[in-house]
């Protein structure tokens, strides 16, 4: 592992590792054998329930820094025995958090008006107010205690364990790639994504076939996890009286069902230009058959012209220092820290993510940098999260949750800062400038072509799951039927990725769903952000600290209208925010046919 969890454990396994987790057991037995008394006491105390409020938010502190840690070690090793213990052990305490955060839901919820209102107007509660809102309106949607402590424990062995299971595999899987020059050789599946970013497209289709038939072998699998998964959260919002699966997910974004709607109709309105800036790039790399394999294929630029990793980082630093110094101050302290874990190797999870401890509040990313712009980009992705953590360092644990829509907000502006900042340095030759604005196209396409083929995919799966278990012939049918829709002629025949639903992980995390629309939502965002940047300078940036500093106080529709006076359930809004790509894409266009000469 690159990086260092000793502000976590100073050694897994340790003695004082082994009494944290016991003593935040016993915190669980206590907090639930209070919440019941609460629950069961014959007068409304206003001050026993902040006491226990206060207790609870110290716990959550406690749980999400063994969580953060545990999360840490499986994705950097999966075969690690010991570790993969510890995250099935997890999964029962996070069953035991989700009933005694039923009981709390229930108490909040069976309270008066009047007594919810003294409470949320208590001195150490009164900011926690929206948090505690929140509790009141699910309480509306639960069942009785009986099945929600049922379905909490059934969830170990069920919905969560076939998440792990997808997770673990994943981790363990490799594939034969047969490279063009060197041979054929086994690669971790942690590795896919970025051979499908290398220039050469032979590299690029070798690897998918590679991996395609791996996922071939586990398709019985992966289609049985999709189904559990599915089938378990429409058993559950029936007995719990949601009748739109959306629902959850709309709740856990913090957005309304019209914002939804309205980010999605923009989008389909303004795919001609995509699709337009999808098909000027495969032409300009000369596919003529574009396929779903392309989506990420970045100008060739021959073999070992990638940025190292030492290199990828002075890439991020300079940028962040130049455009956002404060951002940058932090990065640099991140790096210097060894808060990050990055090099390739066999037994390392797929994907980045950035997590981090309520407790000491502190970040790690995880990566797999295979020196490519694509993985300076998320590098730079999973600083913008680390970035919004720091901003709520002296939040309340109640009032540090954000959702994910306004997290990939932070994310991907971070991610348009580096490109702005390398686009500005007057150091950096005009190729390199080329590159990033070119891996900046890629994530337009990625965002507005591949992120709505996942919603509109898993969205129709929810519709069809109601009526049966899907096999792996209808998924890849459904797949190709999608990404058909969304991306229309510029997608050649038979250019579709079929088995995309067995690579994408977000389709497997039990915890959340329609793990998609908030990256648009969040891309979207961004660049209105920018844009006020650019007129605005030093102002903007204090407004948008202040649009993360809210982010775990408001709904999405009230922090947009609070720091950029916008209207997010309007279509408009967000059709005018993809007309701006127009100047980006335009931009890149003037400087390839310039350098084309």
């Amino acid at each position: 592992m690159d990086w260092s969890l000793k502000s976590y454990f100073t050694q897994f396994g340790s003695p004082v590792f082994t009494i944290f987790k016991q003593d935040l057991a016993d915190s669980f037995e206590q907090l639930d054998s209070l919440a019941q008394k609460l629950l069961e006491a014959p007068s409304f105390s206003s001050g026993d329930w902040e006491t226990f409020l206060l207790d609870y938010e110290h716990m959550l502190a406690n749980f999400s820094h063994l969580s953060s840690y545990i999360s840490c070690l499986t994705a950097a090793d999966a075969t690690n025995e010991a570790y993969l213990k510890e995250e099935s052990l997890l999964s029962e305490m996070q069953a035991t958090a989700a009933k005694l955060n039923d009981k709390i839901i229930r108490g909040i919820g069976q309270m008066s008006e009047e007594e919810f209102s003294t409470l949320i107007h208590r001195d150490r509660l009164s900011e926690a107010a929206f948090r505690l809102k929140e509790f009141r309106r699910e309480s509306k949607h639960r069942m009785s205690s009986d099945l929600e402590e049922l379905t909490a424990d059934l969830g170990v062995n069920g919905i969560s364990a076939w998440s792990r299971l997808y997770f673990t595999t994943m981790g363990t899987l490799s594939f034969t790639y047969i490279d063009p020059e060197t041979g054929e050789t086994d690669v971790p599946m942690s590795q896919l994504n970025s051979l499908l970013s290398n220039p050469l497209r032979e590299r690029r289709l070798a690897a998918y076939k590679g991996a395609v038939k791996t996922f071939e072998a586990n398709q019985h699998l992966y289609a049985s996890a999709l189904n559990s998964i599915s089938g378990t959260r429409h058993v559950l919002n029936k007995r719990r009286g949601i009748g739109n699966f959306l629902q959850p997910s709309l709740e856990q974004s913090r957005i309304k069902h019209t914002t939804l709607q309205a980010l999605m109709r923009a989008i389909e309105d303004r795919l001609p230009f995509v699709r337009e800036v999808f098909t000027f790039r495969t032409k300009f790399l000369k596919i003529d058959n574009p396929s779903y394999a392309d989506l990420r294929a970045p100008l060739p630029l021959g073999e070992g012209s990638g940025p190292t990793w030492d290199e990828g980082v002075e890439l991020v630093s300079n940028a962040f220092n130049t455009i956002y110094p404060s951002l940058g101050s932090f990065f640099d302290e991140l790096i210097s820290k060894s808060w990050v874990d990055f090099t390739p190797r066999m037994g390392k999870r797929p994907g980045g993510f950035c997590t981090g401890s309520l407790m000491t509040r502190e970040s790690r990313i995880f990566m797999t940098y295979k020196d490519t712009l694509n993985d300076v980009l998320t590098l730079a992705h999973e600083a913008g999260h680390a970035w919004h953590s720091r901003i709520l360092k002296d939040a309340r644990v109640l009032c540090a949750g954000y959702p994910m829509t306004l997290a990939e907000t932070a994310s991907t502006l971070a991610e348009r800062m580096l490109t702005e900042g390398v686009l500005k340095d007057t150091r950096i030759d005009k190729l390199t400038k080329l590159i990033i604005l070119d891996a900046e196209i890629e994530h337009m396409l990625a965002f507005l072509l591949d992120i709505p083929v996942r919603f509109r995919f898993e969205e129709e799966v929810y519709h069809r799951r109601r009526n049966g278990t899907l096999s792996p012939g209808e998924l890849c049918s459904l797949m190709k039927d999608m990404q058909r829709k969304v991306f229309g002629e510029s997608l050649s025949v038979g250019g579709e990725d079929p088995w995309f639903w067995t690579s994408k992980l977000h389709f497997y995390i039990n915890q959340v769903q329609f793990y998609n629309y908030p990256y648009t939502f969040g891309y979207l965002l961004s660049t209105a952000f920018m844009e006020q940047f650019r007129q605005g300078g030093t102002e903007t940036l204090n407004s948008y600290e202040r649009f993360l500093a809210l982010s775990g106080q408001m709904s999405c529709e009230e922090v947009v209208s609070e720091t950029l006076a916008e209207d997010i359930e309007d279509p408009n809004f967000w059709a005018g925010l993809i007309d701006k790509l127009q100047r980006p894409f335009g931009e890149y266009k003037t400087l390839l046919q310039e350098l084309s000469h």
